[in-house]
């Protein structure tokens, strides 16, 4: 695995009243302090990313947009496969983390020791990668290189333990899943929800590391 590093990325934001979410954009920085929500389109599995034959862990109800809003148009039964077709994350809250370890080719204004906050997870066309902002600059590390309060399961590469940078202190969020069902259905299913410390999830996560070694 080549090295871990924090690729600059521009996160356009939007909110949830009736404005389109928007996708991140390679590159850019100086970019202030995104307003809450923040509404990410390009969530895993990500966009022209459809993963088919998804087995639905438990019964839930599909929705015709993400925000939630009208009536479920229809209810996914536990064992059902489904092909999963985007993402879209909603941080009403983001997370806060610590930068551990940076590249030289990284964006020189970051530095270790510096707080990051956390918009959720895209693939970036590689794979599951987490969105952060810190001083301007939008970037993404790689998922198994995010630390969650000092813990790591990434055991090589750099930084303390492995990993790039921690999370030490959860927000609030909400991961939502575009969906086909076998019969033709295609509405929104409530994937995974962030309030602090508590987490729940309908069992979509693997989706965020699909394509990885």
């Amino acid at each position: 695995m080549d090295a871990i590093r924090l690729v600059a990325v521009l996160l356009l934001t939007s909110l949830l009243n009736g404005q389109e979410a928007s996708s991140p954009r390679i590159g850019q920085s100086h970019t202030p302090k995104p307003r809450l929500p923040v509404v990410d389109d390009n969530a895993c599995p990500g966009k022209r990313k459809a993963i088919p034959n998804v087995k639905v862990l438990q019964d839930d109800r599909i929705y015709p947009s993400w925000n939630g809003n009208g009536k479920s148009i229809g209810v996914l039964k536990a064992g059902e496969e489904v092909t999963v077709l985007g993402g879209v994350n909603v941080v009403s809250e983001p997370d806060i983390a610590v930068i551990k370890y940076t590249d030289p080719d990284d964006d020189p204004s970051l530095k270790v020791g510096d707080t990051a906050l956390s918009y959720g997870i895209e693939d970036l066309e590689l794979g599951g990668f987490v969105v952060f902002w810190a001083k301007g600059v939008w970037f993404a590390v790689w998922a198994e290189a995010v630390g969650e309060k000092g813990q790591c399961g990434f055991t090589s590469g750099f930084g303390p333990g492995g990993c790039t940078i921690d999370i030490i202190k959860y927000g609030v969020s909400e991961w939502w899943v575009q969906v086909k069902t076998s019969s033709g259905v295609t509405g929104w299913v409530l994937a995974e929800k962030f309030n602090h410390d508590k987490n729940w999830s309908s069992g979509y996560s693997d989706l965020c590391h699909f394509g990885e070694d």
